[in-house]
């Protein structure tokens, strides 16, 4: 037994002194080996070969802007590819509107109030519709869905807006008694509501019976709201209260067009 233990520390010993001998002869080459560093013009050529590659940082105001501007041009495009019933439809709203307000001789206030967001809703219709087929799985190869969406509502917006001014410059004209700010304000309150509740029935549900069920909401509101008592309360209202409902849905639109640029319209499926 002793004798074994003995053999077995012999062979230790031995190993230890081999790995020791090996280590030392690994030492010895480190320090002969010499590292040649390259000279300047090779470590210039070789900076200048990856400069190319290397990633240059993001202005994000020319990147926004860049964005911004490829969407505007996209809106642009579609303005052609927007169904005739949709120009129609409006086209005859806003005759029809105006014939109502100066042959039946309408409160110009609330006429402007009530007609301000029909025509953005009856838009959703046609943002929400898919009919162009090949043209739009061509476009969705150069731009992102959410992309194509605010495109769209841009232009609906934008007709919108364009109606709502034309409403303001005729009753102006025709009633010259009138204040334009509160025409102004009168149609732009509800215009910015609608379109912020438009971007959340885009974002969120997608749904063409949804735009029914706004359309009828609105319809009874109006309805309501057309009682002398109540007529008599919302022209008391301060401007201020038309301004700050008005600047909460701007910001409000603005803060979820970002969302739905950024996130896309699949996340605001799910969330």
């Amino acid at each position: 037994m002793k004798k074994r233990e003995f053999e077995n520390n012999h062979v230790d010993i031995d190993v230890d002194k081999e790995l020791f001998e090996l280590e030392q002869e690994v030492m010895i080459q480190l320090d002969e080996y010499d590292v040649e560093f390259p000279g300047e013009s090779e470590i210039m050529m070789t900076v200048d070969a990856i400069r190319p590659y290397v990633p240059v940082k993001e202005n994000i105001w020319k990147t926004s802007y860049e964005h911004l501007s490829a969407i505007v041009k996209h809106s642009a495009y579609e303005v052609f590819h927007f169904s005739p019933i949709f120009w129609i439809t409006n086209s005859l709203l806003l005759v029809i509107s105006l014939i109502a307000i100066f042959s039946v001789e309408l409160n110009p206030y609330l006429a402007m109030l009530f007609l301000a967001p029909l025509p953005t809703i009856a838009g959703l219709v046609e943002v929400l519709r898919s009919n162009n087929g090949m043209a739009e799985l061509e476009m969705s190869l150069k731009f992102s869905w959410q992309e194509l969406i605010i495109s769209k509502l841009l232009v609906v917006g934008g007709f919108n807006l364009l109606i709502n001014i034309i409403f303001t410059i005729s009753i102006s004209v025709l009633y010259p008694d009138i204040w334009i700010w509160k025409v102004t304000l009168y149609w732009l309150t509800p215009f910015t509501v609608i379109s912020a509740v438009s971007l959340v029935i885009v974002s969120k549900f997608r749904q063409i019976h949804m735009v029914t069920g706004t359309l009828t909401i609105w319809v009874v509101i109006s309805t309501l709201v057309s009682q002398t008592t109540i007529i008599e309360h919302i022209e008391n209202l301060p401007a201020t209260f038309y301004i700050l409902v008005t600047a909460f849905a701007s910001a409000f639109s603005i803060i979820k067009m970002i969302q739905i640029y950024k996130r896309g319209i699949s996340y605001e499926f799910n969330h």
